[in-house]
């Protein structure tokens, strides 16, 4: 089995606290997404979402094969974004590209490389001076060591270098990651308590100040089917979600968020509809 990619070191406590498919994301600004699939495979989703007095309107396309992939994306400023990539390319070897219409500095060639020990992924700018990420990863058993770093070639110096060790469970994970060129430490844990439900936690803390931050998660699947989560965090932000699927295929999810050390403060509230 191939070794925990970087990226995906404590993934289960990012998707929970950050948002994710499996756990679901919290949206504070109304959006609605039509979402269809052509007959020679084309994925289309098209979304409006209100932020303030303005909908933001984008369009995206997609199509995949077990080798192939293509991905177009329309957003509201007319920028189109592109990306393709090719799978198995010679064994354990993916190479993608990107960029962005019309800034062809943008552009970006990506190579990722899996191996039952080694995950190695890099990312270098298609321009005169580019910028090359790297990320290594390996591991043995449930354990993953990995590092990231970015090389300015323009300014001949590192602009980033984080470090990150986890442990990954059938049933929990663990992961410690150093950080802002080892400036913050954050610590994540997340359990699957039983099938239908999941508790997280991450801790922050900025090592030059010693300012601590902390934020708490709890995700559970009823047996309808809906899917909760409610999130603190150390400022005493309360958020809440409740997704569910009708029968008929749409998904519809609300979410509200309030101060819970100050009620006085206005209740904040969105929802997202899918029409699939």
């Amino acid at each position: 089995m191939p070794v925990v990619a970087f990226a995906d070191i404590g993934k289960a406590a990012k998707g929970l606290l950050g948002g994710d498919k499996a756990t679901g994301t919290f949206q504070f600004d109304p959006k609605v997404s039509v979402s269809s699939t052509t007959s020679s495979g084309v994925s289309l989703t098209a979304s409006a979402t209100q932020k303030a007095d303005k909908v933001e309107a984008t369009l995206k396309a997609a199509y995949s094969t077990k080798k192939y992939s293509v991905d177009v994306a329309i957003d509201p400023s007319s920028k189109v974004t592109a990306s393709a990539s090719v799978s198995e390319v010679a064994p354990g070897i993916k190479l993608s590209l990107s960029t962005v219409v019309p800034d062809p500095k943008t552009a970006k060639l990506t190579l990722d490389y899996s191996m039952p020990y080694l995950a190695l992924k890099s990312t270098i700018g298609l321009t005169a001076t580019p910028v090359v990420d790297l990320a290594a990863s390996t591991g043995y058993q449930s354990f993953v060591l990995g590092a990231e770093t970015s090389y300015d070639t323009a300014k001949s110096a590192l602009s980033k270098y984080n470090v990150a060790l986890g442990y990954h469970a059938a049933d929990f994970q663990v992961a410690a990651l150093l950080a802002d060129q080892a400036k913050t430490l954050k610590l994540s844990y997340a359990h699957n308590l039983t099938p239908v439900s999941t508790v997280g936690a991450e801790v922050t803390r900025k090592l030059s100040s010693s300012d601590t931050t902390f934020a708490l998660a709890y995700a559970r699947k009823l047996k309808s089917g809906a899917l909760t989560k409610v999130k603190l965090d150390g400022t005493g932000l309360l958020s809440a979600l409740y997704e569910t699927k009708l029968t008929s295929g749409e998904k519809i999810a609300g979410s509200l968020q309030l101060q819970a050390t100050d009620l006085s403060k206005p209740v904040k509230y969105g929802f997202a509809v899918d029409l699939a």
